[in-house]
């Protein structure tokens, strides 16, 4: 079930959509839509066998999915 505390998270900044790896600041990529963010944050959890968690544009988590790798 992934890795414990390791999760992609794809959540809003400022005026884009960014997947950051749980505990860093830096974004991993970057996406003007949303939907765009979510189809990569699913492939880089998918990679690396995380959790990818997708936050509202308020910062709410709205989905969850754990990829074992």
């Amino acid at each position: 079930m992934g890795r414990p505390g390791r999760r992609i998270h794809t959540l809003h900044r400022a005026t884009e959509w960014v997947n950051v790896l749980e505990g860093n600041t830096r974004a991993l990529s970057r996406a003007p839509y949303k939907a765009e963010a979510v189809a990569e944050g699913r492939r880089l959890a998918e990679a690396r066998g995380l959790e990818h968690v997708i936050h509202t544009r308020d910062g709410d988590i709205m989905s969850r999915k754990t990829y074992v790798g």
